[in-house]
Formats: C-alpha cells, sequence, structure tokens
C-alpha cells in the first residue's frame, strides 16, 4: 500500500516568519516527508535539501584568478576556438585538474569514470578555452547591469532561457564538469526540475502509463539532476523506493529510455538497496539488437529505427544487466567501431554521434590500435571545436556540450577505464530448474518454439542447437542428416533429421538465412548432442536473413523461461506419470521416452518439436 504522503499536498501555512509548507516544492511534492519538515525551527534553518546544496565544493577560481582577471587578459585567447595563447603553460595548468564533480557528472549520466587521475583531458581543456566559464560570468554581469539580477543573485534556468529539465541539467552537468557552479543559483535550478520533471502529475503518476514517453523522459531526467545535486539521499524513503519499482516495470521502446532508467536506477540504489532491473520485453528488445547489430542497424525494430544510437544504449544494457554472451557484445561493439572509423574517413563524424558510438565502444570492450587512437582522438577533439565554433558560445547548446564531455578520455586511456555501469549480473536461472525437470536452461540463449536455440557467432552468424529438454528425449540416435553449407534454410521449416531405428525426427530451422558450416563432430559423434545441447553438441551456424517477424518469434530471458515451463507441463500431460525420471524422482531421465509402452519415439518427437 502507498504511503499517503506520496502525493501530499500540504494545505495549512504558517505566518509571521514561519514556514509556509504549502509553498515548498520538497514538502508539498512529499519528497521531503512532513516528519522531517516538522522537526526543523520554524524558518526552515538546516533543510536537508539547503544543507545537500551547501556541501557542494563550490568553484574555486578565485584562488588562482583575481577579481578582474579575464578583464585584464589581453590576450583574450580563451574565449577564441583555435587560437593559442603565449601564457597557456602559465595559465591552463590552473584549469586542467580534475575537479571531484567531474566523476559524478561522468557517472550520473552513464559515462563511467575518469581515468586520468589529476590531469584534465582535452575536451575538459578545450571546454574551458571556449569559454564556459567566461560566458557564464559575461552573462551573469549583464544581467546585473541591467537590474535583472541582483548583486547577490546568480544564474537561474530561467536568465539563460533554459526551458527544458533536459536543457537545466545538461549544463548544470556541464557546469559541474567545468568548475562554473559557483555561477549558477542550484536551489533555482533544483526546484525547477523538480516542479518540471516530477510534480506536474505528481509523484506516483510521473512513470505511469498515462505519461507520454516525453514526460517519463522529463522525470527521469530531473531525478537525474537532483542526484548530481546530491539531493536524493534527502528524498524520503518509501519515495525513493516507489519511484524505483515504477521505473523498472516500465517496458521501454527506445534503447535510449531503457539506457537513462538504469542510469538512474543505479543512482538511486545506493539509498533504495533494490537492485538495477528492468523489464522483460525491454531486455529481450536489447539482446535482438545486440545479437543482431550490423543487419538491423538503419531497419524499423518494435517501431523504432534502430540506430548507432540505440544500439550503444543495448550495450550499456548489457553491462547493468547479464543479457547476452560475450561474443554478442564483441560484435557489437565492432560494428559501431566499424562505423565511427568509416565517418571519419568520410569527414561527416560530429561531436554528438562521437560520444554516442564511443561510449557504445568502450562498452564492449574494444581494442584500438595505436594509428586509430590518433586518428580518432584527433577527429573528436576536431568535431568538438567545430561545433562550438559554428554555435558561438557553450550556453546555447548545454546537451551538445554535455554530450561530449568525457569523448576524449573514453580513447586515450581505455585500461584504466572504468566499466560505464557497475556490472549487475541478473539473477539466472537455477542450472537444475525443478520446474523444467532439472533440464538446463542458458538465461542469454534466444529460444524458438521449435526447441531450438540460437546464439550469436563470429562473422555475422548465429549458431543455433537443440534445447536440454529434447536433448533428454532423443536419447541415443544412430545418424545426423544435415543440410550442407550454402543451402537456404527458413524459419519453422525443416532443417536436419534425426534418426533412430529407422524412425526419422525432422527439426526446424528458429531463423531464415543461408547455411555457414555444420558441426562435423556431431554428425560424426551423435551422441554429443544429447551430452552436451548448448556446448559441443551445437549443430551448424547460419547466416541469419532478418525480418521483424522472425525476430518476435524468438523467446528471451523470463518469457523463454515461462515458455519452457508450459512445455514440461504439456510434455507431462502427454504421458501422465509415464515419463521416465531418474532416480529422486524430479529430474527428467535421459532417453526417457524409452520404455513407455506403445510409444512411437519418433511420432512423439515429431508432434512436440512441430506443434
Amino acid at each position: 500500500m502507498k504511503p499517503t504522503h506520496f502525493d501530499t499536498t500540504k494545505t495549512e501555512t504558517k505566518t509571521g516568519g514561519k514556514k509556509e509548507l504549502d509553498q515548498c516544492p520538497w514538502n508539498s511534492s512529499g519528497i521531503v516527508s512532513s516528519k522531517t519538515c516538522d522537526t526543523r525551527p520554524d524558518d526552515c534553518s538546516g533543510c536537508p535539501v539547503d544543507v545537500a546544496l551547501m556541501k557542494l565544493a563550490p568553484h574555486q577560481g578565485k584562488n588562482f584568478f583575481g577579481k578582474n582577471y579575464f578583464d585584464q587578459c589581453y590576450v583574450k585567447a580563451c574565449a577564441s576556438p583555435g587560437r593559442s595563447c603565449p601564457f597557456a603553460a602559465q595559465c591552463m595548468p590552473n584549469w586542467s585538474r580534475t575537479n571531484s564533480a567531474a566523476s559524478r557528472v561522468l557517472t550520473s549520466t552513464g559515462i563511467g569514470s575518469l581515468s586520468i587521475g589529476t590531469n584534465a583531458s582535452l575536451i575538459q581543456q578545450v571546454a574551458r578555452r571556449n569559454g564556459l566559464y567566461v560566458d557564464l560570468i559575461s552573462r551573469l554581469f549583464e544581467l546585473r547591469n541591467l537590474g535583472k539580477v541582483a548583486p547577490e543573485e546568480n544564474l537561474a534556468p530561467q536568465h539563460l532561457g533554459l526551458a527544458t529539465v533536459d536543457e537545466q541539467f545538461a549544463l548544470l552537468a556541464a557546469a559541474s564538469f567545468l568548475d562554473c557552479l559557483e555561477l549558477l543559483d542550484l536551489k533555482a535550478f533544483a526546484e525547477s526540475m523538480l516542479r518540471q520533471g516530477l510534480m506536474q502529475h505528481g509523484l506516483s503518476n510521473s512513470f505511469s502509463e498515462e505519461r507520454s514517453w516525453e514526460e517519463r523522459r522529463a522525470a527521469l531526467r530531473a531525478l537525474q539532476g537532483l542526484a548530481l545535486l546530491g539531493l536524493t539521499p534527502t528524498f524520503d524513503a518509501n519515495v525513493l523506493r516507489q519511484l524505483h519499482e515504477s521505473i523498472a516495470a516500465i517496458d521501454y521502446p527506445s534503447m535510449a529510455l531503457a539506457r537513462q532508467a538504469v542510469i538512474v536506477q543505479n543512482i538511486l540504489k545506493t539509498n533504495t538497496y533494490e537492485p538495477v532491473r528492468i523489464s522483460d520485453d525491454t531486455m529481450a528488445h536489447a539482446a535482438i539488437l545486440i545479437s543482431f547489430a550490423g543487419d538491423l542497424l538503419g531497419k524499423m525494430y518494435h517501431h523504432v529505427l534502430v540506430t548507432p544510437s540505440e544500439l550503444s544504449a543495448a550495450l550499456t544494457l548489457s553491462r547493468f544487466v547479464d543479457i547476452v554472451p560475450d561474443e554478442g557484445i564483441s560484435h557489437a561493439g565492432l560494428v559501431l567501431k566499424r562505423r565511427l572509423l568509416h565517418m571519419i574517413e568520410e569527414g561527416t563524424l560530429d561531436a554528438i554521434t562521437a560520444q554516442t558510438l564511443l561510449t557504445g565502444i568502450v562498452t564492449s570492450g574494444q581494442n584500438w590500435t595505436t594509428s586509430e587512437r590518433t586518428m580518432v582522438s584527433r577527429a573528436v577533439l576536431n568535431a568538438f571545436q567545430a561545433q562550438f565554433k559554428k554555435l558561438g558560445d557553450m550556453r546555447t547548446a548545454p546537451n551538445a556540450l554535455l554530450d561530449v564531455l568525457g569523448a576524449d578520455n573514453l580513447i586515450r586511456d581505455p585500461k584504466q577505464f572504468q566499466s560505464l555501469a557497475q556490472n549487475q549480473a541478473a539473477q539466472k536461472m537455477e542450472t537444475l530448474d525443478p520446474t523444467l525437470l532439472g533440464c538446463k536452461m542458458p538465461s542469454n540463449l534466444l529460444y524458438h518454439r521449435g526447441h531450438s536455440w540460437v546464439r550469436p557467432d563470429k562473422d555475422d552468424s548465429v549458431r543455433i542447437g537443440l534445447d536440454d529438454i529434447v536433448a533428454h528425449l532423443i536419447g541415443k540416435v544412430d545418424a545426423i542428416k544435415m543440410p550442407k553449407p550454402g543451402e537456404t534454410v527458413r524459419q519453422g521449416k525443416p532443417v536436419l533429421r534425426l534418426i533412430r531405428n529407422d524412425e526419422t525426427v525432422e527439426v526446424c530451422s528458429p531463423m531464415d538465412g543461408e547455411v555457414a558450416i555444420v558441426n562435423q563432430a556431431v554428425i560424426d559423434t551423435p551422441r554429443i548432442l544429447a551430452a552436451e545441447p548448448y556446448e559441443d553438441g551445437w549443430l551448424m551456424t547460419i547466416r541469419p536473413t532478418l525480418t521483424e517477424d522472425a525476430l518476435y518469434d524468438l523467446k528471451f530471458g523470463d518469457n523463454a523461461h515461462q515458455w519452457q515451463k508450459n512445455e514440461v507441463t504439456r510434455l507431462q500431460a502427454m504421458f501422465q506419470d509415464e515419463i521416465a525420471t531418474a532416480a529422486d524422482g524430479a529430474t527428467l531421465a535421459h532417453d526417457a521416452l524409452a520404455g513407455i509402452p506403445g510409444v512411437r519415439w519418433s511420432e512423439v518427437l515429431n508432434k512436440f518439436l512441430n506443434q
């Protein structure tokens, strides 16, 4: 049952210098509980939100530079992209350190942590040279001179024309990354993100089915922004848990949104202690994208265009939850790497695309040659400079600025780069599952209704085999008749035959495509199929021909597990208590059909496999 305070709006107002809780967004939203507020003095001193914001380390530029430092500098190269400064050796070291907020920014956006110790990345230095600090401080002085900002007031979202939660978060993250936070009104940013992202429809409805995807995205971004400001520990615990649960339960059609959702969950779990989770349908979607990366790029899947951004986001999910084997992840990363190098050769790489591609590539664990690293570093830097030379200043495009932060760092020292996400291995199903009569069912494979499995393989092919339930039923096969390499196979149509005592069982292909390799070992020694169906007993590899309908017929994760449980129930119903089990009475025996009176091996298996 939901706590009554979750969507509460205070009506009681204390006047005469007292609290006005109905006007406080933190209390009226229910994020900071009434109990917490009631224990504070009437003037709200010691408010946990205020305390958290005050803990943010302010930029110490004033310790490096005098009050009029930039006015006194006659070179002005800092605000001039492409110009070198003769005093850079003395000046830039003050801006070359990595501040404590930088890693927090990258973690909150899913990029990861800095790997370069005390030296700032080239992206940071270029951003500083291009003058985000100068731009913000000049804007602040301009507004003060015009009387639109009080002498002690800082820049709020409305002063900078930041209308959306996305824009507000982006500039806040960029300013934090580049040590400019003391120029911003942090409480105004926090309240604006809270009101626009989480309070418009009430907290409990922020992620409900009635909300549009744009509204859900704004709610996720607001939570990221509030976490960046260190405010989530001040939230009521019940609120955090319910938000966490709501975010985890949604079926995200877009991998970019799903990626944002798991990043937010990862932030919240510090306080909720809940694991990072994602819905079965979203996991299946990500598994398909990663498994068939090269063939799906540029095509529609689940009504979403599969772009490098979508694939990169799916790879990020793979580091939060165990989705597909490492071979599939590596292949998908290679697809992105080839796309990146091709765009560099064509001269079409832009800063935002560079960040997207690099994030996915690093997640997949791809290696770089020295020449590739040099080429990519130069291209990323050029793309970044071109972006902001064209725009004129960074304040006008905070999203673009955020997208490229850390890109250079990703490729300069990948060995020290921490994983994009704290790898939360999914709770794997038991090796011997009692609901499957003790049969094995690896959770990272795709399954077809004909009881065959699919796993991504090398060279854009997939490996196929039979599941463990069938392996227990087929017993001692005399021979296996396979197609020849180069032959075309169709999903749901016979692809091979199992032969025993002159009886034949037909096995259907799980996918359309062309046969690439057949497993000669299993042809020569058929018993391997029953003994090791997921390892040495694989059957063949196929170069798939992908269609969306064909991909829908592949089952994954909990959906596949539930289907297998239903199949076991169907098998038991076919034979009542006659089907053979091992000595423990709960595990399907090998060659389980043997000895059942009146049962024809081929008739039962053909019916079971080709329902």
